[in-house]
């Protein structure tokens, strides 16, 4: 497969093997956000889609996702990313936590949890109680 890119009158073709993970995850986002547009509704399931991108652009990336399938669709994502984490809102957000292996996984809806300041934040010092 070859990814063309192109900007006023300028072009590029590359083959899909030699772009950068962080490119090829921008090239499955817009393969997903098209068919989402063109196709849906469509669900989709994304183990943690920030992978490979650059800090400064997961912010940007998890927005696009959010935004295309608002009203449209359904996306599942995961993430340990935290800047992911912020750009969900509370409203449709799940929090599965769990003590160990050993312990069943707990799962609320973030709305329903007491956040003391930042969601991450509180993630990170454990001061969340489910």
């Amino acid at each position: 497969m070859i990814v063309r890119f192109q900007q006023n009158n300028a072009n590029l073709s590359v083959d899909f093997e030699a772009l950068s993970d962080g490119e090829k995850c921008f090239f499955l986002c817009s393969v997903v956000l098209a068919a989402n547009e063109s196709y849906g509704p469509l669900f989709c399931f994304w183990d943690e889609p920030d992978n490979y991108l650059a800090i400064s652009e997961v912010g940007h990336f998890i927005s696009s996702l959010r935004r295309s399938f608002k009203n449209s669709g359904q996306i599942l994502v995961t993430s340990h990313d935290q800047e992911a984490i912020r750009k969900f809102s509370n409203e449709n957000t799940f929090v599965l936590d769990r003590k160990s292996h050993l312990e069943p996984t707990l799962i609320r809806l973030l709305s329903d949890i007491s956040v003391p300041g930042d969601l991450v934040d509180a993630l990170i010092s454990g001061d969340i109680e489910l």
